[in-house]
């Protein structure tokens, strides 16, 4: 009767042992299929962010000559008012274009903000590269925070020169009207002077911070694609 009772012991002992084995496989299966899952995943948002930091690339970009060109309008606009001297309609309405224009780099942000807020940042892995990438977006979002606060109202007192039929281009812009109010008014003549520094501080900004951490962290994300 012991030796009966051992082997049914024994029996359940095996049966037991080969259910736990065959739990912990299913289990083992199930976070190697998870794993797998969550790698792809990881690497789609690596895509999906080297494609949106690229595109900020070629808009810095943009920008950056935006702001010589702002920077050049301006002088030109106050050479002229010095001298009163007239020039082509179309390449007046093209000074008052550049200088009246806005510096604001759209950085693209749907697929960080994505990350942010559905907790997946915990899928990437390289811990260094989470952290750029997080210093990478916070930077901007303070760029663009600045440039609101410092160029939001940069053009207020050279538009109120400029009449609303000009700026629509149905009659020409009257050049010796706005050579006068920069010359007569103060106030004119330091907002553009006043703008031409801002501009000129957020080209330094754009082209030794903002330019270097966007390739720097290009190069990051290409390295860690391609792994």
């Amino acid at each position: 009767m012991n030796a009966g009772f051992g082997k049914r012991l024994y029996e359940i002992f095996v049966q037991l042992a080969l259910i736990i084995v065959g739990v912990l496989s299913a289990l083992g299966v199930d976070n190697y299929r998870e794993t797998i899952q969550e790698h792809k995943l990881e690497k789609e948002y690596l895509v999906n962010l080297r494609n949106a930091v690229q595109a900020d690339t070629v808009e810095l970009k943009t920008e950056i000559q935006k702001t010589y060109n702002k920077i050049n309008a301006i002088t030109k606009m106050i050479s002229l008012s010095n001298s009163n001297q007239s020039i082509d309609n179309d390449e007046f309405g093209n000074l008052i274009t550049d200088v009246t224009m806005l510096i604001r780099p759209n950085f693209i942000t749907a697929v960080y903000e994505e990350l942010k807020y559905t907790g997946n940042f915990k899928l990437i892995r390289n811990n260094k590269l989470k952290t750029l990438i997080i210093a990478y977006y916070s930077d901007n979002a303070i760029i663009q925070q600045k440039n609101l606060a410092d160029l939001g109202g940069n053009n207020a007192e050279l538009i109120d020169h400029l009449a609303f039929d000009e700026m629509e281009y149905k009659v020409p812009y009257d050049q010796k009207r706005i050579y006068k109010a920069i010359q007569e008014h103060e106030e004119l003549r330091d907002e553009l002077l006043r703008n031409q520094k801002s501009v000129s501080s957020l080209r330094s900004g754009m082209i030794y911070t903002s330019m270097p951490r966007s390739i720097e962290l290009l190069e990051k994300l290409q390295v860690e694609i391609d792994k």
